[in-house]
């Protein structure tokens, strides 16, 4: 503490929390910068860092801007955060979360202040940063969230729903995801957008915490695989639902229809249909698109074989040729798809 007063609570990001400080109830006002660039040749995993840093904290504020130290100038995204807590509480999570940060983004350094003192330096081992690559490009993608066009269009009762839901309002979440499916049942055709939004509703709604009639399931899940076949193309453009997008909806769908004990769809198409949801999503990597939204492409890779495994072991052989693969076309996130294996 100076002569002002001002706790340097930003060393603790490398330092040991005096004992008398840890269970202080105190207020933090917090900021992150993060570079918007990204290993030359590789897709983006910044928008997933962004938005998994805000959800950790309960929320805050995010948005475009240069970042100028130690003599360079670049495009960085500011994340704002304000949040009380116990001092160990908040600076163990702000640890994890840059530690994080900066291992998936590959960055030699991270940027935190944390009531108006600085931290810049290096969370992370010099013989792990020493193996980061040199070669970068601008990361486009981060301009996804920053523009606020990561979920455009959506229905209303998709998105109130979802908040409901995230809320533990399962009850009215029904209420509002039924309505839309209502909606949209009554109308003789529908949009490529509005068939999308029925694919997300019918994602959310099959989840065992809600309660559906065995006749709901099935209705549902006929519509389910009529608009998305199993182990089979769908009619979308992919300027609507991104192949990402359709494998995530794919491996939820096998999560699901596990989870409820639907037998709609034999165990084996099941299994297929997973490795279809695979391959979606490392086709559009190679095609250079953006992740969807804020999803993490190796994280999404590793729930659908953890749903594989669930039903099956005995493609294990097929799952490593494909991770082992994706790891060689993208390098510098070999230890990541290694891990998901």
């Amino acid at each position: 503490m100076g002569e002002s007063g001002t706790i340097d609570y930003a060393k603790f990001m490398i330092e040991e929390i005096p004992e008398d400080m840890k269970k202080h109830q105190a207020h933090f006002s917090i900021e992150i910068s993060i570079v918007m660039r990204k290993p030359k040749g590789h897709f983006s995993r910044a928008p997933g860092v962004v938005l998994d840093i805000l959800s950790s904290f309960g929320g805050g504020t995010f948005f475009e801007g240069q970042g100028y130290w130690k003599g360079v100038q670049e495009p960085v995204v500011y994340i704002l955060i304000s949040t009380t807590g116990r001092t160990e509480d908040i600076i163990n999570l702000l640890r994890s979360k840059i530690i994080s940060a900066q291992s998936r983004l590959k960055q030699q350094e991270a940027f935190v202040k944390i009531n108006g003192t600085t931290f810049v330096g290096n969370m992370l081992e010099e013989l792990v940063t020493n193996q980061f690559p040199k070669q970068w490009e601008f990361d486009t993608d981060m301009k996804t969230i920053t523009a606020n066009q990561s979920r455009s269009d959506e229905h209303y009762n998709l998105i109130y729903g979802r908040v409901d839901y995230h809320r533990q309002k399962y009850e009215d979440a029904q209420i509002k995801w039924t309505e839309m499916i209502r909606e949209f049942a009554q109308k003789d055709t529908l949009s490529q957008n509005e068939k999308r939004d029925l694919l997300k509703c019918y994602s959310n709604i099959l989840s065992p915490k809600l309660s559906l009639s065995d006749g709901d399931v099935e209705g549902i899940c006929s519509q389910f695989n009529q608009l998305l076949p199993v182990n089979s193309e769908s009619k979308f453009d992919e300027e609507i639902l991104s192949l990402h997008a359709e494998g995530r909806m794919r491996g939820n769908r096998l999560k699901l229809y596990q989870a409820r004990n639907i037998d709609v769809v034999q165990e084996a198409d099941l299994v297929d249909d997973g490795f279809f949801a695979l391959n979606q999503i490392l086709k559009h990597l190679d095609k250079g698109r953006s992740p969807y939204l804020d999803y993490d492409p190796i994280t999404d890779m590793g729930t659908i074989i953890r749903h594989i495994r669930n039903l099956t072991a005995s493609r294990d052989d097929e799952i490593i040729t494909m991770i082992q693969a994706a790891a060689k076309r993208f390098p510098e996130y070999k230890n990541d798809f290694d891990a998901i294996l």
